[in-house]
């Protein structure tokens, strides 16, 4: 019997050799501040609301003909591979009322708010304060694109457009720093746009490699509510074709994520897939029907 133990211990021991380590898992011993970097995640509210069959129609950001285009879905921390949550910070996670209003204009959800502190900001090493004046330092520190913010009619662009696009408008923003996340459909999810701890833009880990975050060359984003065609009208209209990128459809995806798949082969991949799967019914679920249905439009 112990012959068999020291032959199983090294067994295993074998096969970590092989794989290397295991990706960090979410919500297991996780210590606030102890992350690598954070993903400012962007939300295109239309496609929001198209989501889930209906069940969004009475979100405030959906039944109001208010423009929501771009809006903060969080800020979270993340490791180079897998990300923190939900970390024990010893004491009320509450988010004082005033302060959840005070946010409403960019993150047009009571509970969406107060889920982020929750699940996100208490892994930042920072109090709700500290997060939410982070979380809109960093919002309000990106440009995004007139053309895209103004859209009346369904749009439909290369990735790598939009992706230049926003570089174009934030120069300070290198190639790696951002990635589009896309549903099955082609259809607009987020940006997830990354910062160090400090506040300055680096380079994304493992959870945004371009390649898996939106497996399709080009990407729809449905119209902006209240710019002249109603959200449900203008997503059963044929999007229209913008001019094609200049440095060709897949230079995203080369330029972010090639050199760290190949690195980390299925390993990344699983990570990545179970990181998308993850957040996106993150995504679906945190707008709730909470939040005012006169909430201010978002600032851009």
């Amino acid at each position: 019997m112990a012959f068999l133990r020291t032959l199983a211990v090294a067994a295993t021991a074998a096969i970590a050799a092989l794989i290397g380590p295991l990706p960090a898992q979410a919500g297991y011993g996780d210590r606030p501040g102890d992350f690598d970097y954070y993903a400012l995640v962007l939300s295109w509210s239309p496609s929001f609301c198209l989501s889930g069959d209906g069940a969004h129609a009475n979100d405030p950001q959906c039944s109001s003909t208010r423009p929501y285009a771009f809006v903060l879905h969080g800020l979270w921390p993340q490791f180079d591979k897998g990300w923190p949550e939900s970390c024990a910070i010893g004491g009320d996670t509450t988010v004082p009322p005033q302060l959840v209003n005070a946010m409403l204009d960019i993150m047009p959800s009571e509970h969406l708010v107060t889920h982020e502190f929750e699940k996100h900001g208490t892994c930042s090493g920072l109090d709700a304060n500290g997060y939410f004046k982070l979380a809109r330092q960093l919002y309000g520190s990106i440009n995004l694109v007139p053309k895209y913010i103004d859209l009346a009619a369904p749009l439909q662009v290369s990735v790598d457009e939009l992706r230049n696009d926003l570089l174009k408008a934030n120069p300070r923003l290198g190639p790696g720093m951002l990635a589009v996340d896309c549903e099955k459909s082609g259809r607009l999810r987020e940006v997830h746009i990354c910062f160090g701890k400090d506040g300055a833009p680096v380079n994304c880990g493992h959870n945004e490699v371009q390649a898996k975050m939106c497996r399709t060359d080009m990407v729809t984003l449905p119209p902006v509510r209240g710019g002249g065609m109603g959200a449900a009208g203008g997503a059963t209209e044929q999007p229209k074709q913008s001019a094609p990128a200049t440095s060709g459809a897949n230079g995203a995806a080369t330029d972010n994520a090639s050199g760290a798949a190949n690195d980390n082969g299925a390993s990344d991949g699983g990570t990545t897939r179970h990181h998308r799967r993850h957040h996106k019914k993150h995504w679906y679920d945190n707008f709730s029907q909470r939040g005012p249905a006169t909430a201010p439009v978002v600032s851009n």
